[in-house]
């Protein structure tokens, strides 16, 4: 640590009161029995199990495919947080590179070559309070031996991401996957059925989930719903589902090659949500009123057609 940092005493209080954060991927949260009682190490180890990351900072995180992508957050994302994330997790935010445009491609290698590691505390005279505290943190954690399965985990997420992003940058002329020709071995994804703006469907998703905001969704519905004690979906939450599919498949912001059971589908396999004897909900839903309040919000948005 290069030269002594000077730090008041609220802001130790504060990021001691954090001294570890979970992270959240894609809703998933663990006890915080061990937090509560300061044992910090076990705590860690839970959050890895669970599959989420951690953070020293106070702010509260959480991370999905969409958000990991969305260059607004993937800075943050790769200096201030560990990525402890499961295999599992890293296979899906990989199979997203190849239709990641290369802007942001390049631009989130550049963040990542330049924060390969987390606290990097060559930021210090750039850094706040809470921020230098925990480069103090970070270097305790490292001195200490109980946290080095979280600094591992992190270094070999990275570096499967990282060879992910130069694997595609050094090849930027190959066709975006929604151009290529159907018929391949592996079923299409949500992102496959989704119409690309500015050549990039993670834009078009971030334009729906934005106008979803807009309508006052009650429910984030590309997040895995939490079930009722008899493993039932909220109540209006399938109507919700049906009402943002329904819409923006005939405002053509899906491909029309793909029929409505079919992005149903793929909506189910990308948010990890399902939906009880789903067949007869395909012939009825329409008739849902959690269906009809929210296809109302999304009219009066008067959001056009995609051409």
């Amino acid at each position: 640590m290069k030269g002594h940092i000077k730090v008041s005493y609220p802001t130790k209080f504060l990021s001691n009161h954090h001294y570890l954060n979970e992270v959240p991927v894609e809703g998933k949260t663990t006890s915080k029995f061990n937090f509560r009682i300061g044992w910090y190490d076990l705590y860690a180890a839970q959050i890895i199990r669970t599959g989420n990351c951690i953070t020293l900072l106070s702010n509260p995180y959480s991370i999905t495919v969409d958000s990991f992508w969305n260059i607004n957050y993937f800075e943050d994302i790769a200096k201030y947080i560990f990525w402890t994330f499961n295999k599992s997790f890293r296979l899906k935010l990989i199979q997203q590179v190849p239709v990641l445009s290369y802007t942001v491609l390049r631009h989130c290698l550049q963040l990542l070559t330049e924060n390969y590691l987390p606290y990097d505390n060559a930021r210090l005279p750039e850094a706040d309070e809470e921020l230098q505290f925990c480069f103090l943190k970070d270097k305790s954690l490292r001195e200490s031996k109980k946290y080095e399965d979280m600094y591992r985990l992190d270094q070999e997420n990275r570096e499967a991401i990282k060879l992910a992003l130069e694997e595609r940058a050094i090849t930027p002329t190959l066709p975006e996957p929604d151009s290529l020709v159907q018929g391949a071995s592996s079923a299409p994804t949500l992102l496959d059925m989704i119409v690309p703006t500015n050549g990039s469907s993670l834009e078009t998703l971030q334009f729906i989930k934005d106008k979803l905001l807009e309508a006052e969704f009650r429910f984030d519905i590309f997040a895995p719903v939490k079930k009722s004690k008899d493993n039932r979906n909220p109540h209006g939450f399938n109507g919700c589902i049906a009402a943002m599919i329904d819409f923006f498949y005939q405002r053509n912001y899906f491909v029309q090659a793909y029929s409505l059971d079919q992005v149903f589908e793929a909506y189910f396999t990308y948010s990890g949500n399902s939906i009880a004897k789903f067949n007869s909900f395909l012939s009825e839903f329409r008739q849902d009123n959690s269906f009809i309040k929210y296809s109302d919000r999304l009219n009066k948005l008067k959001i056009n057609k995609l051409k």
